[in-house]
């Protein structure tokens, strides 16, 4: 059919008024070569704009599929270590901090050490976790807001590869100084260790960090923690201690 959105798009017109110089009626098959040719020429150019959109999404995913690797590797080297592993991990991360060690081992002494290993790789699979989760998110928007660099004549693959890797050593950064700083600010309870895992910035009040909710803040306010998303905007209430 001429109406077809292929032939619309790549010739339609012209194809029609040939047809109708040629008197060729509507319920004919196409038949003329010439006519034939056209279709072949418009099908090969939408078979190739599928193909060119195919391989953008595959040169896009290709640049996540690192950063997954990349924290999915983390996560099972939490996971499978043993617990002076595990210490050695953290006792790595401090060094890289405002924090001592001396505060590390004071934590120690308190929570005691068996208690605190387990309570060390909980809270950093969560913190990694809840940082992946709002990574993806973020490079998300990457994507859309890098086609907009098209129009200033920059390759907008290039920018979300360059972007992207600058969030995703912030990304690094936030994990280890949100873990360090969660677990040297756990507070002890009779019956167990509790702690609340900060979302990217390592600055959360005791009391949110004791699990008492503060008053009267809605679902959709900045979260009191102060929290913050790796681009600077308020993390929600509701996606922070609100869960």
């Amino acid at each position: 059919s001429l109406e077809d959105d292929l032939l619309r798009i790549f010739g339609g017109d012209r194809i029609k008024s040939l047809m109708e110089i040629l008197k060729i009626p509507e319920d004919q098959s196409i038949e003329t070569k010439l006519i034939s040719g056209a279709i072949e020429q418009a099908q090969a150019k939408i078979e190739g704009i599928h193909f060119d959109a195919r391989k953008h999404v595959l040169e896009y995913d290709d640049v996540m599929n690192k950063h997954r690797e990349a924290i999915y590797r983390k996560r099972k080297e939490i996971l499978k270590a043993s617990s002076q592993e595990l210490r050695e991990k953290i006792l790595k991360m401090i060094e890289k901090t405002s924090f001592s060690i001396k505060d590390y081992e004071e934590k120690e002494k308190e929570v005691g050490e068996e208690r605190l290993r387990q309570t060390e790789k909980n809270i950093s699979l969560r913190i990694l976790d809840m940082l992946w989760i709002e990574h993806l998110k973020n490079m998300e928007h990457l994507r859309d807001s890098v086609r907009l660099r098209a129009y200033g004549r920059r390759d907008p693959l290039v920018e979300y590869k360059n972007e992207g890797h600058k969030m995703f050593k912030r990304l690094l950064e936030t994990i280890e100084l949100s873990i360090v700083h969660t677990i040297l600010k756990i507070s002890t309870t009779p019956g167990a260790v509790r702690a609340r895992a900060p979302i990217s910035r390592p600055v959360v009040s005791s009391s949110v960090l004791s699990h008492s909710k503060p008053k009267k803040v809605g679902r959709n306010d900045p979260c009191p923690c102060g929290a913050r998303k790796p681009d600077g905007r308020p993390v929600k209430y509701k996606h922070c201690h609100g869960k």
